[in-house]
C-alpha cells in the first residue's frame, strides 16, 4: 500500500474518517446538558479521496444514507441514527459524494466499480466487510474481507485512479456498473436516462451517462488490461452498448469491465466532464505517484492557510480536520456548466446554501479571493439562465428546489464578497439581484408576497427577504444607484412584522424549519440595536438568550425551546447576539462550552450533519476567537481555543493571541489591536482583512471588555 508523503505537518493531522458515525461526544456539562437535538447526531461525512473543492471524489460504496459510505439508513430527527446494514462493508468503489448533508434528493456514487474475484461479473453484487481502511487528504484505501482484495483511490483534478491488489492466483477482473446511482434506499436510488459505452481502439473504454439530466462523460483506461462488456449477468460480445428506451423499460444493470489476467495488481484511471468525451479524455490523470504527490502538497497548502499553535493534540486534530471539511465543496467544475457548453466558473453541491453562507463561504472568500470572485459570476450566470439565484444548487437539471429553507440567500453572501473586497462587476450584480427579486420568478415568489403583505410564512423568510432588502440597499449605495437604494431601504423594515413586541420573540403562528421560533429569534440583523429595543432593552433580551442558552430557568408556564448546540445550523450565530447587548462573557462561555462538549476526535466527533462545512466551519472560526456576519463589514471577537491563530490572508497575515489562556480562563479581560488597547468586540472588516495582530488577555472572570462598545447598527 501507498505511504503517505512525508514532511506534510498539516496534512498529517487531518483525519478523514472524523463524523461518519453516530456522535460519540464528551458528557455534556452545564449549560450543555440543556442543548437539544433537531437533527440525527451524525456528521455524515466520508472518508474517501478528493482534492480542495474538488470536482471529483471517490469512496468506497455500501449505499447507505446519505453518502453512500457508512451503514445507517434514513433518519430526520433527532433520535440516533437507524441502522441499515449489519456490519460496515461496500459493494465497491463509487463516484462523486455529497458531505456532511440531509436529505436533499441527490446522492450521486456514480460509476460503481468492484473488483471480482474468482467468482466472476456476479460478483459486483456481493457485499464485502471494509477492513484495514486509512486515508488522508486525496487519498483513500482499504480492503475488502471476503474477497481478499485490496484497493486504494487517489484523486485528481477531474478524475481519479484506482488500483486493486488481488490475493496470489486469483484472476484479476474489474466491473464497472455504468448504470448504478443514487442509495439502495427506497426512493433514493437513480437510474439513468440514457448511456452510451464503447471499447476504443486503443482499448479504453469511453461513455455517457446521462443522471437527472445531466450528460456525464467518461474515460477509463487500465493498462494490460483487456476491456469488455456486460448486461446483468452476462458478458457482451461487441465493442458498443446503447441503453434504449425499450431497455429502459426494465432497467438492466449494464457497464464494462477489465480483466488483467495473472497480474496481481490492477489500476484504473478514469477522467471525466459534464460537457464532452474529449475533455473527459483530457480529465485522465498523472501516474500514481504524481497523483499521491501532487495531491497530498495541494492539501497541504490548502491546509497550511490557517495555522493554530497551542491546545492539545487532539484539538489540533479537531480544529485541521474541521478546516479540511470546510474545504471539500462547493465543488468546483469550472469550464464544465453542462447546461451552455461554455467555458468559464461552474460549481455543483451548494446542497445547504441556508448553512454555508453563514460561516462557510466567507472563509472561503477570505482566503481565496479569486475563488470567490469565480463563485460571484457563477452565481451571476446562474441568475442570468434561470432567471433567479439558487437557494441550493445539485447536479440535476432541477432549477427551483428547497424554498422551505430560505430565501434570498445570495444577496447576502453577495453583500459579504462586496465588504470582503471580491472584484466583480457589482452594477451588473445588483442589476440581477434588484431584477430577479422584483420581476418574474420574484414577482411571483416570496419577494413578491413580501411587497404585497410585508411579511412571508414562514416568518424567518420574512427575516430573510428585510436583510436581502438591506444588502441590496448597501450594496445600491456603494455603486451610486439611488433608485434601487431608496427602494429596497423602503422594504427593510418590515422585519418587525414577524415578531410578538409581548414576547420579544419570532410569532408563534408560524412553522419554522428544523427548530422552533427561539432558533431563530436571535439571528443577526442590520439593526440590532432596535432589534433589542423590541425586546424590551438589553436586560430582557439578555434574559431571553440566558433561558435559551440554559443560563436560567423558564418562566412558570413559559415554554423555551432550547438552542441546538450545533446539532443543527439555525441558531449557530445565536451565541454572538450577546455581544449587542454588552455580554461578552456570556458568548465566551457559550462557545467554548460548544467546542469542549460537542467536537471530539473519532467517527463520532461531529454533533450532527457537517453540511458541506456548514458546521466545520463554525469550529474554524470559533477556534480561532473570530466569528463573522454574513453582509456586513464586521468581524466579531469570541473566545478563542488556542494561544496563537493566524490566518494567511492576500492582504497580510492575520493573528489572534490568546495569552493565560486555559480550559477555566474563557473570558476576555484585555484586547490590543496592532499595539493599540481596544474595548470593542468587534473588528472592522479591512482590520482583519489587511493583517494584524490582536492580542486578547484571558481570564477566569467576566471582565468590562465589550460591556459599552458594542458591534455597530447598520443603516442602509
Amino acid at each position: 500500500m501507498t505511504q503517505r508523503p512525508d514532511d506534510l505537518p498539516f496534512l498529517a493531522r487531518v483525519d478523514p474518517f472524523l463524523g461518519y458515525a453516530e456522535a460519540d461526544l464528551p458528557k455534556p456539562e452545564g449549560i450543555a446538558a440543556t442543548w437539544w437535538c433537531a437533527k440525527p447526531p451524525i456528521g455524515n461525512t466520508h472518508p474517501g479521496a478528493t482534492l480542495p473543492f474538488g470536482m471529483v471524489s471517490a469512496c468506497a460504496y455500501s449505499g447507505a444514507y446519505v453518502t453512500g459510505y457508512g451503514r445507517y439508513a434514513v433518519s430526520l430527527s433527532g433520535d440516533s441514527p437507524p441502522v441499515l446494514f449489519g456490519k460496515h462493508e461496500a459493494l465497491g468503489i463509487a463516484h462523486f459524494q455529497q458531505s456532511g448533508t440531509g436529505r436533499i434528493r441527490m446522492y450521486y456514487n456514480y460509476l460503481l466499480t468492484t473488483p471480482l474475484g474468482d467468482g466472476g461479473l456476479v460478483e459486483r453484487l456481493q457485499r464485502c466487510a471494509l477492513v484495514d481502511e486509512k486515508a488522508w487528504p486525496g487519498y483513500y484505501a482499504g480492503k475488502f474481507e471476503e474477497t481478499g482484495i485490496g484497493f486504494e483511490v487517489v484523486a485528481a483534478s477531474r478524475g481519479v485512479r484506482h488500483r486493486y491488489h488481488f490475493p496470489e492466483g486469483t484472476e484479476s477482473q474489474v466491473a464497472v456498473d455504468v448504470s448504478a446511482g443514487g442509495l439502495l434506499i427506497d426512493e433514493m436510488g437513480n437510474y439513468p436516462q440514457w448511456s452510451k459505452v464503447w471499447i476504443e481502439e486503443d482499448g479504453s473504454v469511453a461513455g455517457e451517462v446521462v443522471m437527472e439530466g445531466i450528460p456525464l462523460h467518461f474515460c477509463c483506461t487500465c493498462e494490460g488490461g483487456t476491456a469488455w462488456l456486460w448486461e446483468d449477468d452476462d458478458v457482451l460480445d461487441g465493442q458498443e452498448y446503447e441503453l434504449t428506451l425499450e431497455k429502459q423499460k426494465y432497467r438492466p444493470d449494464f457497464g464494462f469491465g477489465f480483466r488483467g489476467g495473472e497480474a496481481s495488481t490492477m489500476e484504473l484511471c478514469f477522467g471525466f466532464s459534464l460537457q464532452q468525451g474529449a475533455r473527459a479524455k483530457a480529465g485522465l490523470s498523472l501516474d500514481w505517484d504524481a497523483c499521491v504527490t501532487d495531491g497530498a502538497k495541494t492539501w497541504e497548502e490548502v491546509l497550511s492557510k490557517v495555522e493554530v499553535e497551542g491546545g492539545t493534540p487532539e484539538q489540533q486534530e479537531i480544529f485541521t480536520t474541521a478546516l479540511y471539511h470546510s474545504c471539500l465543496k462547493p465543488a468546483d467544475f469550472s469550464n464544465e456548466n453542462p447546461f451552455t457548453g461554455k467555458s468559464g466558473p461552474f460549481f455543483f453541491d451548494l446542497s445547504t446554501l441556508w448553512d454555508l453562507y453563514k460561516t462557510q463561504l466567507p472563509l472561503m472568500m477570505s482566503l481565496w479571493p479569486e475563488r470567490a470572485a469565480a463563485f460571484v459570476e457563477f452565481l451571476c450566470e446562474v441568475a442570468e439562465r434561470e432567471g433567479g439565484f439558487p437557494i441550493s444548487y445539485l447536479m440535476d437539471n432541477v432549477p427551483d428546489r428547497f424554498s422551505k429553507q430560505a430565501t434570498g440567500l445570495c444577496h447576502a453572501i453577495l453583500e459579504d464578497a462586496r465588504v470582503r473586497g471580491i472584484e466583480a462587476d457589482w452594477d451588473r450584480v445588483l442589476s440581477l439581484l434588484w431584477k430577479t427579486s422584483q420581476g418574474g420568478k420574484g414577482r411571483k415568489s416570496r419577494f413578491g408576497e413580501y411587497a404585497r403583505r410585508h411579511e412571508v410564512d414562514p416568518l424567518s423568510h420574512t427575516l430573510d427577504i428585510s436583510y436581502a432588502h438591506f444588502c441590496m440597499a448597501r450594496m445600491a449605495r456603494s455603486v451610486g444607484h439611488q433608485l434601487i437604494h431608496d427602494k429596497s431601504s423602503s422594504m427593510i423594515e418590515h422585519w418587525r412584522n414577524a415578531f410578538d413586541p409581548k414576547t420579544g420573540l419570532l410569532r408563534e403562528d408560524s412553522t419554522y424549519y428544523e427548530g422552533e421560533n427561539w432558533n431563530y429569534s436571535f439571528r443577526f440583523m442590520h439593526d440590532m440595536e432596535e432589534r433589542i429595543e423590541l425586546a424590551g432593552g438589553d436586560r430582557q433580551f439578555v434574559s431571553l438568550l440566558d433561558k435559551f442558552f440554559g443560563f436560567s430557568e423558564a418562566s412558570h408556564g413559559e415554554r423555551v425551546h432550547r438552542f441546538e448546540g450545533l446539532n443543527n445550523e439555525p441558531d449557530m450565530e445565536s451565541p454572538y447576539a450577546y455581544l449587542y447587548a454588552g455580554r461578552h462573557d456570556r458568548t465566551a462561555r457559550v462557545v467554548r462550552r460548544v467546542m469542549d462538549c460537542q467536537f471530539a476526535t473519532g467517527p463520532g466527533g461531529l454533533p450532527g450533519n457537517d453540511d458541506s462545512g456548514g458546521l466545520s466551519s463554525w469550529y474554524v472560526w470559533n477556534a480561532c476567537g473570530l466569528f463573522p456576519v454574513c453582509g456586513q463589514p464586521v468581524m466579531l471577537i469570541g473566545s478563542p481555543l488556542f494561544e496563537r491563530a493566524t490566518f494567511h490572508l492576500p492582504g497580510g497575515d492575520f493573528t489572534v493571541v490568546a495569552e493565560e489562556n486555559s480550559r477555566e480562563n474563557v473570558f476576555v479581560r484585555e484586547a490590543i489591536l496592532n499595539g493599540v488597547p481596544i474595548r470593542r468586540s468587534w473588528l472592522k472588516m479591512e482590520e482583519f482583512l489587511t493583517g494584524g495582530t490582536l492580542v486578547l488577555t484571558m481570564g477566569s472572570e467576566a471582565s468590562e471588555f465589550g460591556v459599552t462598545e458594542r458591534p455597530p447598527s447598520f443603516s442602509p
